[in-house]
């Protein structure tokens, strides 16, 4: 097994394209194999020689298993992909592009359709008044960041076509081109020197006088205009910052990146725009423009719905379909047009596949895609990657639900439950790159997600051809036409299925063994039968029927090497006392389900760390019981009157730092004073303080919430805080000021005044705060940060129908760099004497009272259905603001069936 490992890591290290990739696929099947053979030859509590006396002695099947890989290390080792096979996935990547002096167009193949997207693209206008806005002489550096194929470039090149004549000198450089830093200063400097007018000093001489100069000194005394298309390294940034002077005589630099990181870098002090992906109806006026117009027939506009919903408003996707389209369809008919149905619906089912290919019209969007999987930081962070394909199309992926199974996977760092932040900056990185897109924000983070749609028809097809996955779809199996033979599948997703089109499916594809697959999942399918299921790790249920069954739960507890089981929204109503098996199991998710009860078994199990539903704890939980329990995460209990169990687990859960808590109905007073009085011994008390203390404590009830404040008192070292429910009052002020280890706070249909919630400036360490109320919204007329107020906050978030008046006194906030305004309607604040009209007016059109104060201030995010006018009106004042802030609406929310 070290053996494999250390030339897997030898191979990782040294990748050279898709052979090198063919080959760690082998030894990685090779290293299942032999952890397969562990896992089934290992008997705990076996007496080999007593097993030897009854002839069932195992031993010389294991040395002939053992000498058998010993050989196939060899084999792998000097292995050599046939003559003449290819995949073709990697063709696009090896071919090399000449430097060009000149921006190259994306959509080469036909000029037009440039023209097209270049028409309606709703950013151009906007990025030409960030460029025109008046603010004296010095730089400004515009980073354009989105994803690959967005028209990033395209966009800079029509800001750059309008614009050049304006400036003394003018330049273009692909800096991705250039991995030498110094030749891509030596191109800046030779373009500017070439297009610099002959009235400046700049071209008086030839080049070859002005060759020993810097670029700095060059441009020192003239106004210039450069785009620095596809920056991918922060070197670029700082040459940025370096070489052009600040005192720029108005000058302009547009960067192009699909790095976040790099884009705020290279804009310090300016402005980041960010680019979105074409709308419904601008992906299909993109889309028939490319294709022509006269195939515009009702017919093929439905056929063509598919291809249009795969390529997610990514300009270059559409066009490289819609030329594919118009090219075959005059190759078939022999005329103008000539497209069929039937090539729309063909197209629209292998539309990942030849993209994976890259051949002819799809090799610019084959080398947009493979060079963002290529420079991923490694083979980890690939997996982690491919691992998305096995989530239905079209449905946003729960966070943390996709987190906890690439740790019980086995991928980023190396699967242990402790290293959870590993695969939360495996989850940054992608959305950093602009691979994955956050789709909902709850509570500053991102709870739910997607690969861009073209994105996952890429690596969805990728996953497959390197047999990483196999996927059911609609009763059809996912082609594979990788040319790595002799590999199993390790993990299969149904999606939409009939049983009888999966066993259809599973029996007639080569490759496919149950006995061997370590991860199934099941969207809107049912039931597999798991006894041929040897070897689960992670088993995905959410959303199935017929689990209710007790040959189903003991057949899922059957499985001892299973670590990730979710039940959720399954019409499962207990959980069977064999579980108990489950000795390896790390999460188990019963959410949405109705079990009621969980048994003691689901508590003693060994490794168990995170358990989430609505559930009451089983009596007979004692301290030894506690005391051997991995909790981490305990959330969704519901507390009940006299409840030793929970107490139990509160004190002596070592391990535990998240805990959600319910209220059950019959609960009485009394039984809540004695979780959460302050002068009783409460079991919640001894976990506030010292390295015993819980990090993060929910509460959704509004009597536990009441009894909670009361309780709340310094020292307390949890960091996190959500309460939901009524509240009658908050901590006095100077007991705020005491609680210095509370990060964040959440505090949710309280029924307090706007007043008494805006005491909370007091609290000196907090980062976020959200503040949200349903029904009517907040009751009283303004929130007012004083100055000082909010020392160390970092994101503020109002939710409510309507916004309150918000007033921010100078000196108040320094820190806050994100604003959320979740509210459809912004307050109308009433007309003062004495104030100017125009700033009145503005007033109005923002609800908030001393934005420009916020010194810091980098994003606001206003309700996906805010009135464009009050849009438009942040964005205005946004460029006036000396940070440029980005203004965005918020991922509008959708619900999708399990």
């Amino acid at each position: 097994m070290k053996l494999v490992i250390a030339e897997i890591d030898s191979n990782e290290k040294n990748h050279q394209g898709a052979t090198h990739e063919s080959k760690v696929v082998l030894l990685k099947e090779l290293a299942y194999d032999i952890e397969d053979f562990i896992d089934r030859t290992w008997v705990p509590g076996a007496s080999g020689p007593l097993r030897s006396v009854i002839g069932l002695d195992p031993r010389p099947e294991i040395v002939q298993r053992i000498e058998h890989f010993k050989g196939s290390i060899q084999k792998v080792r000097t292995w050599q992909p046939d003559a003449g096979s290819s995949n073709g996935e990697d063709s696009a990547a090896t071919r090399s592009s000449c430097p060009s002096a000149t921006p190259p167009n994306p959509y080469s193949q036909d000029l037009d359709h440039e023209d097209t997207f270049r028409s309606i693209c709703r950013h151009r206008c906007e990025l030409g008044m960030l460029l025109s806005a008046a603010e004296g002489q010095e730089l400004k550096v515009i980073s354009i960041v989105g994803c690959r194929g967005v028209g990033k470039t395209s966009l800079a090149r029509a800001v750059y076509d309008d614009c050049r004549d304006k400036y003394d000198c003018v330049a273009w450089v692909i800096a991705s081109e250039y991995p030498n830093l110094e030749d891509l200063l030596a191109k800046l400097l030779k373009e500017a020197q070439r297009t610099a007018k002959p009235t400046s000093t700049a071209a008086q001489g030839s080049i070859s006088d002005t060759e020993q100069t810097s670029l700095r000194n060059f441009l020192s005394d003239k106004r210039y205009f450069v785009v620095i298309d596809d920056v991918d390294r922060l070197e670029v940034c700082q040459a940025i910052k370096r070489e052009f002077p600040k005192d720029g005589h108005s000058s302009r630099i547009i960067v192009t990146t699909s790095m976040h990181s790099i884009a705020a870098e290279c804009s310090s002090g300016s402005h980041v725009y960010t680019m979105q992906c074409l709308d419904k109806d601008e992906s299909e006026e993109v889309f028939w423009g490319s294709v022509g117009q006269e195939n515009q027939t009702p017919a093929l506009r439905r056929a063509s719905e598919g291809i249009i919903k795969k390529c997610g408003g990514l300009p270059l996707a559409l066009i490289s379909v819609a030329n594919y389209l118009r090219r075959r369809g005059q190759t078939e008919n022999h005329v103008a047009g000539g497209l069929t149905t039937e090539h729309c619906k063909s197209t629209a089912c292998t539309l990942g596949d030849k993209i994976l290919k890259g051949h002819d019209e799809f090799l610019e969007i084959n080398r947009a895609l493979l060079q963002c999987y290529n420079n991923l930081p490694d083979h980890d962070h690939q997996s982690c990657l491919l691992y998305a394909s096995v989530f239905p199309r079209g449905r946003p992926i729960n966070s943390k639900v996709l987190l906890r199974r690439w740790m019980s996977e086995e991928f980023a760092a190396h699967g242990t439950v402790s290293n959870e932040e590993s695969v939360k900056s495996c989850l940054e990185a992608f959305i950093e790159r602009c691979i994955v897109e956050p789709v909902e924000i709850k509570n500053a983070r991102v709870a739910r997600c997607k690969v861009h749609s073209i994105m996952l028809e890429f690596i969805i097809h990728k996953a497959v051809s390197k047999k990483f996955v196999a996927l059911v779809d609609k009763d059809e199996l996912v082609s594979n036409n990788g040319t790595i033979t002799n590999v199993r599948v390790r993990r299969l997703s149904v999606q939409d299925s009939t049983k009888e089109g999966v066993d259809d499916a599973v029996c007639s594809a080569r490759g496919i063994d149950l006995s061997v697959v370590r991860s199934l999942t099941i969207f809107g399918s049912p039931l597999l039968d798991l006894q041929d299921c040897e070897l689960l790790r992670v088993l995905d249920l959410e959303g199935c029927k017929g689990v209710n069954n007790d040959t189903v739960l003991k057949a899922i507890c059957k499985q001892r090497f299973l670590k990730y089981l979710s039940l959720r929204g399954t019409d499962v109503d207990h959980l069977h006392q064999k579980i108990k098996h489950l000795v390896h199991l790390e999460t188990l998710d019963i959410r949405d389900t109705l079990v009621e009860v969980v048994p003691i078994e689901v508590i003693r199990l060994p490794l168990l760390a995170h358990l989430f539903g609505r559930f009451e704890l089983p009596h007979g939980i004692k301290e030894e019981i506690s005391k051997q329990s991995k909790l981490q995460t305990l959330a969704g209990v519901v507390v009940t009157e006299a409840d030793k169990s929970f107490e139990n687990i509160i004190l002596h859960a070592r391990k535990l730092r998240k805990v959600k808590i319910c209220q059950a109905t019959s609960y009485s007073s009394n039984s809540r004073n004695r979780w959460m009085n302050p002068r009783s011994n409460s079991p919640l008390k001894e976990r506030f303080t010292g390295s015993k203390a819980l990090q993060i404590l929910s509460i959704d009830s509004s009597d536990l919430a009441k009894e909670f404040i009361r309780f709340l008192q310094a020292p307390c070292a949890i960091t996190s805080i959500k309460l939901r429910g009524q509240l009658d009052r908050l901590p006095a002020t100077p007991a705020l000021r005491e609680l210095c280890d509370l990060n964040r706070l959440l505090l949710i249909s309280t029924g307090l005044s706007i007043e008494d919630l805006s005491a909370l400036q007091s609290l000196p360490c907090l980062e976020y705060l959200k503040l949200a109320e349903d029904g009517h919204g907040f009751r009283g007329r303004s929130f007012v940060v004083k100055s000082g107020g909010f020392p160390s906050l970092r994101r503020l978030c109002f939710e409510a129908p309507r916004l309150p008046q918000v007033k921010i006194e100078q000196g108040s906030m320094k820190s806050l760099t994100i604003l959320d305004l979740l509210c459809p309607d912004p307050v109308i604040p009433e007309p003062r004497l004495g104030r100017p009209w125009c700033f009145l007016q503005l007033e109005t059109r923002l609800g908030v009272e001393g934005v420009s104060y916020l010194e810091n201030l980098k994003e606001v995010i206003l309700h996906h259905s805010m009135r464009e006018s009050e849009v438009q009106a942040w964005k205005e004042e946004a460029i006036r603001h000396n940070k440029k802030p980005s203004v965005k609406r918020q991922p509008q929310p959708t619900i999708h069936a399990a």
